[in-house]
């Protein structure tokens, strides 16, 4: 009977923090995003009713409280191919550019500094067919400096190349 009352006060109080908040106070609105990242930091404790996995656990009649358990899409398993941003230490401006427009599609990367590195200089500018540092290479494809990265960007191919569904 307990864990009844207990699993309608969590799905009444997702229900809340899911809800729409266009037309709230700001205050409200912000008080909703401050207890979201709480129970995202607590493991979720507040969540939605039963999943349909749940609701067929062995011992289970199939339902949630008399109500057929709502089926959550799980989202497609993503993998990242590996970004480097190969710099030679002269050029600092556009390597931040290179790296606000990376962190912008939430896209991890290596940067490697070349200074140094005669060998993998030339194994990088060669590859890219240019001379103009910072050069990224994703998954080991050299595609050029911030002007390429960012006509890739505009066309939407920087993220199909980089994210790909397992």
């Amino acid at each position: 009977m307990l864990s009844q009352i207990t699993e309608k006060l969590r799905a009444f109080a997702h229900r809340q923090l899911e809800g729409d908040n266009h037309g709230k106070h700001p205050v409200v609105v912000h008080a909703r995003n401050f207890v979201s990242i709480v129970n995202e930091l607590l493991g979720a404790p507040i969540r939605a009713p039963e999943t349909a996995e749940a609701a067929h656990a062995p011992g289970s009649n199939g339902h949630a409280n008399g109500v057929a358990a709502a089926t959550i899409p799980t989202p497609l398993a993503v993998r990242q191919a590996p970004v480097v941003l190969y710099f030679d230490g002269k050029d600092h401006r556009t390597r931040v550019k290179v790296e606000e427009l990376l962190r912008g599609r939430d896209i991890a990367f290596q940067v490697l500094d070349v200074t140094d590195d005669e060998a993998e200089r030339s194994w990088v500018t060669t590859a890219a067919k240019t001379t103009e540092f910072p050069i990224v290479v994703i998954a080991g494809t050299p595609v050029g400096g911030l002007a390429e990265l960012t006509q890739l960007d505009l066309s939407g191919d920087l993220v199909r190349r980089v994210f790909a569904p397992n």
